[in-house]
């Protein structure tokens, strides 16, 4: 019977490790794939935190990234994810890079 309790756990713990992973590399791709369409210097990126609920969803966490806009401020903005889907960007305000080729 503990046998049995112990694989079970082993299995759960082993499904949960990889879903997050998952969760991790999907995050880094979409923030990468943002960081480039808004022409920013992605810095790094972290998980923040994770919650359980129930539903097809279970995983919902919280990635912050720190990025560049103008090569001498670093600011952080932070991903929110429920399982694989409904990503959600929070970006502060911040300073652009002006060309000076460019007309006002």
């Amino acid at each position: 019977m503990w046998d049995l309790l112990f694989i079970l756990f082993c299995v759960a713990a082993g499904t949960l490790i990889w879903k997050l992973r998952q969760q991790s590399e999907y995050a880094k791709e979409l923030i990468t794939q943002h960081c480039f369409k808004l022409d920013l210097q992605l810095l790094s990126v972290s998980r923040s935190n994770f919650n359980f609920k129930l539903g097809r969803h279970f995983l919902q966490a919280s990635f912050v990234f720190e990025f560049s806009s103008d090569n001498d401020n670093s600011y952080q903005g932070r991903l929110l994810l429920s399982g694989l889907r409904k990503p959600r960007f929070e970006l502060p305000v911040y300073r652009t890079f002006e060309d000076p080729n460019t007309l006002h």
